[in-house]
């Protein structure tokens, strides 16, 4: 499947709805959509960007498989394109899957809120540039490249 890597602010909305999350003005989202149906396979919504640090909210369809390409632009842009220190994402306790994601590409379990949700804890996770796996690794090499001359 071929797919494509855009920043359009028109899958926003969409993003939002699968994340269901409420953006402040200064919001971004990069997504991997399938090239001949434009539907989003994966993306992220970077908020709460301070000079040191962003919000990273990152949603995988089910059964998805995003491109490397989009991996490697969703650690490029806040590390790379922004200087951030650090970047935070929030996980419910029960998203064992989201969990598995963030701790797969260097994430860390920096706290744990206990009775955020109703049903859950909130588990907050960060991530330096030294501790990026995609940033990092030769494997992800071809990719960062790519990224890196658009």
């Amino acid at each position: 499947m071929k797919t494509v890597i855009t920043s359009n602010p028109i899958y926003l909305q969409f993003m939002c709805q699968r994340l269901d999350y409420a953006p402040t003005a200064n919001v971004q989202t990069i997504v991997c959509a399938d090239a001949e149906t434009g539907m989003p396979l994966a993306g992220v919504i970077y908020d709460a960007y301070n000079g040191a640090s962003i919000m990273a909210h990152i949603w995988v369809a089910p059964h998805a498989r995003p491109s490397k390409d989009w991996f490697a632009a969703i650690f490029d842009y806040p590390f790379n394109r922004l200087n951030v220190r650090k970047i935070i994402g929030q996980v419910r306790s029960t998203n064992q899957r989201a969990i598995e994601l963030d701790q797969h590409f260097g994430f860390e379990l920096e706290c744990t809120v206990k009775g955020f949700y109703p049903e859950a804890d909130l588990l907050v996770f960060t991530m330096t540039r030294d501790q990026c796996r995609v940033l990092n690794s030769p494997i992800w090499a071809s990719a960062r490249e790519r990224v890196a001359r658009v």
